[in-house]
């Protein structure tokens, strides 16, 4: 029999350093003092609360009361994932050489990828919950002063002593520091991820952080692995999903974690699958945005918002049964209304409660032949059209 080594320990011990330090949103991570986490799905995050001052009576102070209590936060997505190397493609040398280019592979390609897009989407989509976004295109000639007005609106409610990160998309960061007024403005900073300092561009001190366009949606799928159309697995924009420009943060406004990890390797002598070695990977990881610290991130979409194909089909006498094509990004729900042209709606601006309903999980609403329903997606908060359809009703004689 072969010799018993621990890979997986000697893997994940180059595997979680790696993997932090190449993440685009490794500044999110650990930003809570005191956080205790011992793997598996639950996070615990000390919540310290104190009293206020009262008057002095002479030279003497009231009492003021303190209580420390520990919150549970869930790391939401739970991954994994099976890799196989046959026994007779390898001999036992080069073993240690395949399987660190296998697992290399999959976190440069699937893991970080992963983790960035989820953690980007859910901080946009707490920021757009909150109505703390911002719609508007942008080119060369707008984007350093749309940044800077940005950064100004953060500041103005948790005040400038408080670091910014800019996560923004790298072609978007192009036209900042294309700006002819840019040199006034970006200096270089040393930007420290774990054991690892660099020296990036800042914007008046707040870190710009570069990041492919293709990461910056505001909701994305992450495929089962299982499912038919899923088999490949990984993650995908949702289609309801807008575009991201940038967004704006205070580290302590949220946290994130992330624990991949190789589980186990069975060698091709105790596998009883077959001739081959078996290499398990996992990974635990979530983002949390804290609700009294909201005000400290804001999102810059664009202004053309997705579009949703909405279906009608005749129901009872006088009903219509509407479908949307696209599923919402996570939390938001859809809302209609029924005219008879289609009812515009405008990026940035929230839908009347008075005028829109929404739509119920049947889909069963009230109307007439011929008119409009008119659909967005929305988050019940702040009623942003996060997406828009609309379809000529058909309903039931």
């Amino acid at each position: 029999m072969a010799n018993s080594i621990d890979y997986a320990s000697i893997f994940n011990q180059q595997l979680d350093e790696k993997f932090a330090i190449s993440l685009r949103t490794g500044w999110m991570e650990n930003t809570t003092p005191g956080i205790v986490y011992d793997g598996g799905k639950y996070v615990k995050i000390p919540k310290m609360s104190v009293s206020g001052f009262g008057n002095m009576q002479g030279y003497k102070a009231p009492d003021m009361d303190h209580s420390l209590t520990w919150e549970d936060k869930e790391l939401q997505f739970y991954r994994g994932g099976n890799f196989a190397i046959g026994r007779y493609d390898v001999n036992e040398t080069n073993f240690v050489d395949n399987a660190t280019n296998v697992i290399r592979t999959v976190s440069e390609q699937e893991m970080r990828p992963e983790v960035d897009k989820v953690r980007i989407a859910g901080v946009a989509q707490a920021a757009l919950s909150a109505g703390n976004a911002v719609f508007g295109d942008i080119d060369e000639s707008t984007a350093l002063d749309a940044l800077l007005y940005d950064i100004e609106c953060v500041q103005d409610k948790i005040g400038e002593d408080e670091q910014l990160y800019v996560q923004i998309a790298t072609t978007t960061k192009g036209l900042v520091e294309r700006s002819t007024q840019a040199f006034k403005f970006i200096n270089l900073r040393d930007y420290t991820v774990r054991s690892i300092t660099t020296q990036i561009n800042a914007i008046n001190d707040q870190f710009l952080i570069g990041t492919p366009s293709a990461y910056m949606k505001t909701g994305f799928k992450l495929n089962d692995g299982r499912s038919l159309g899923e088999t490949n697995g990984g993650v995908e924009a949702l289609e309801s999903a807008g575009d991201v420009s940038w967004i704006i943060a205070s580290r302590r406004a949220l946290d994130a974690l992330a624990y991949p990890q190789v589980t186990k390797i069975i060698n091709p002598d105790l596998n009883q699958d077959g001739e081959y070695w078996k290499i398990m990977m996992s990974l635990y990881h979530g983002i949390w945005v804290f609700d009294n610290k909201v005000d400290g991130i804001l999102v810059r979409c664009g202004e053309t918002l997705p579009t949703l194909t909405v279906g009608s089909v005749a129901g009872t006498s006088g009903k219509s049964v509407i479908s949307i094509t696209e599923a919402p990004v996570p939390g938001a729900k859809a809302y209609y209304v029924v005219d008879s042209a289609a009812t515009a709606v405008t990026a940035g601006t929230a839908i009347d409660l008075a005028t829109w309903t929404a739509l119920p999980d049947d889909g069963i609403i009230t109307a007439a032949s011929g008119k409009h329903c008119s659909v967005v997606y929305a988050y019940a908060d702040s009623l942003l059209p996060l997406a828009y359809g609309d379809v000529v009703v058909v309903a039931g004689a």
